[in-house]
């Protein structure tokens, strides 16, 4: 196997996650996260800028995924942990203009933010050993040495990549 980046995100959803399939009829949960970014620049002025990330998870974390969207916990605008394999895509845009997509297929995931958001919090990884609830002082989506690499049949589904469109770039 080729190497890959691993990826470390906390940001907000941009939008409610859409559960998907691929043509073998494999469930998968694809949403986007902005991480924006706060920073002065050469002349002091406050900047800001925002990077997207589409992502996508599978299996157990994608079925775990599906029960937070019902509940309303994982919602547009919640902040998030995704853990994950980055996957930089490059396409042509409708004007023709080659552009890269950052693509992370997820291996854990954790809602942030207070526990008054959302009674339960919790962590959530593609491992049934990681699928679990947040300690009341937050909790540690990390999983020490674990491996959490997805299984073949993950990798081989992948983005259908037909509707780039819904990337909020």
């Amino acid at each position: 196997m080729a190497g890959f980046s691993k990826v470390f995100i906390i940001g907000n959803v941009g939008r409610d996650p859409e559960v998907r399939y691929t043509p073998n009829g494999t469930m998968n949960v694809q949403f986007s996260v902005a991480v924006n970014r706060r920073y002065r620049d050469q002349s002091g002025q406050q900047q800001e800028t925002t990077t997207w990330y589409r992502v996508t998870a599978w299996g157990r974390l994608a079925e775990t995924m599906v029960s937070l969207t019902e509940s309303g916990a994982l919602a547009k605008g919640r902040q998030v942990f995704v853990e994950g394999r980055l996957e930089p895509r490059e396409y042509q845009d409708q004007s023709g203009q080659t552009r890269t997509s950052l693509d992370v297929n997820a291996t854990e995931f954790q809602l942030l933010g207070s526990r008054g958001e959302f009674e339960g919090g919790g962590g959530f990884g593609d491992e049934p050993s990681s699928s679990r609830s947040a300690p009341s002082g937050g909790g540690s989506a990390g999983g020490g040495g674990r491996s959490s690499r997805p299984s073949r049949q993950q990798d081989d589904a992948g983005f259908d990549g037909d509707s780039i469109d819904d990337v909020p770039f």
